[in-house]
C-alpha cells in the first residue's frame, strides 16, 4: 500500500496551474468550491490536459448529482440522449454520495480521455472524448447556469 503523501503527489493535476476558481451557489447556499486547472495556467478550450476540482461544501447524494448533470446537459444541448444516458450509467458505477469537505476532481488527460478522482484516489475513467468536452461545458460554456463563475474559472475576472 502506497503512503498517502505518495499518492497525493501521483495525482496528474497536481503539475498543472490554476486558471482560476470559484464558488457555486444555490439560492443561500454553498455548494462548492471549484478550481480550473491547465499546463499553461490559461483557459485554452480543447487543450488538454485540464482539470476541475471542486471541494463540497455540504452533503449531496450521488442521485441528486447525477440528476444534475443530466439537467444540466439537457438545459446545454449538449450530447443526443442516447449519449447522455450512456454517460449517466458509466457515472453511476462509480459516482460517490459527497460530504462536506470532500474533493472529487475531473483530470482531462492529453488524448481527451476523462479520469475522477475523489479524496485524491482514483474513481474512474470515461474514455468518450465527447464526454470530457460535455463535462467540462457545464461549468465552462458560454451559456453555463452561472457565467460569473464561468469567468473566474476561465481566469476572466
Amino acid at each position: 500500500m502506497m503512503a498517502p503523501s505518495a499518492q497525493a503527489s501521483a495525482a496528474p493535476w497536481q503539475q498543472l496551474r490554476p486558471v482560476g476558481q470559484g464558488e457555486m451557489n444555490w439560492l443561500w447556499f454553498k455548494l462548492y468550491d471549484a478550481t480550473l486547472y491547465s499546463q499553461s495556467g490559461r483557459y485554452q478550450p480543447g487543450h488538454y490536459p485540464q482539470a476541475l476540482t471542486l471541494t463540497y461544501a455540504r452533503d449531496i447524494e450521488r442521485d441528486d448529482l447525477l440528476t444534475a448533470t443530466a439537467e444540466e446537459w439537457q438545459r446545454l444541448g449538449l450530447g443526443s440522449e442516447t449519449q447522455r444516458q450512456q454517460w449517466l450509467g458509466q457515472l453511476a458505477t462509480f459516482w460517490p454520495d459527497v460530504a462536506a469537505g470532500d474533493t472529487l476532481t475531473f483530470y482531462v488527460d492529453e488524448a481527451g480521455i476523462a479520469h475522477f478522482w475523489w479524496q485524491d484516489k482514483p474513481l474512474g475513467t470515461l474514455t468518450d472524448p465527447q464526454f470530457a468536452v460535455a463535462f467540462l461545458a457545464i461549468w465552462l460554456a458560454d451559456n453555463s447556469r452561472d457565467p460569473a463563475l464561468t469567468r473566474r474559472l476561465r481566469g476572466q475576472l
